[in-house]
């Protein structure tokens, strides 16, 4: 694997915890009310979608059992529109299971 795409697997990775952490002990409906919240967990995901948007794609067919869920494009649909319910869903449906494989993969090849 090449050092960038380690590197922006890394950035995936410390974003999809961080975006996980922000809103762990929140409900949805604090969520809904904290605009400073949901700014903070869009722009976790808007630099995991810049990281993935930049993967080789040698990287992209190595890593094809890892399900990428392409942030941008599923959560920015339109540039003045964000639903947050889809946010929801990706931080407590996807980010956990993206976050345990990225988990193997890194620690994997910062061994070798």
């Amino acid at each position: 694997m090449r050092f960038r795409d380690l590197h922006y697997l890394q950035d995936i990775l410390i974003s999809a915890r961080l975006a996980f952490s922000y809103v762990s002990g929140h409900t949805w409906t604090r969520f809904l009310q904290d605009t400073q919240l949901q700014d903070s967990v869009l722009r976790r995901l808007e630099i995991m979608g810049k990281a993935e948007r930049r993967l080789s794609e040698e990287t992209r067919i190595h890593l094809s059992n890892i399900p990428f869920v392409l942030m941008r494009n599923r959560i920015f649909q339109e540039y003045d529109k964000v639903d947050l319910s889809d946010v929801w869903d990706v931080i407590h449906q996807d980010l956990p299971g993206l976050i345990a494989q990225l988990e193997k993969v890194v620690l994997s090849h910062e061994k070798s």
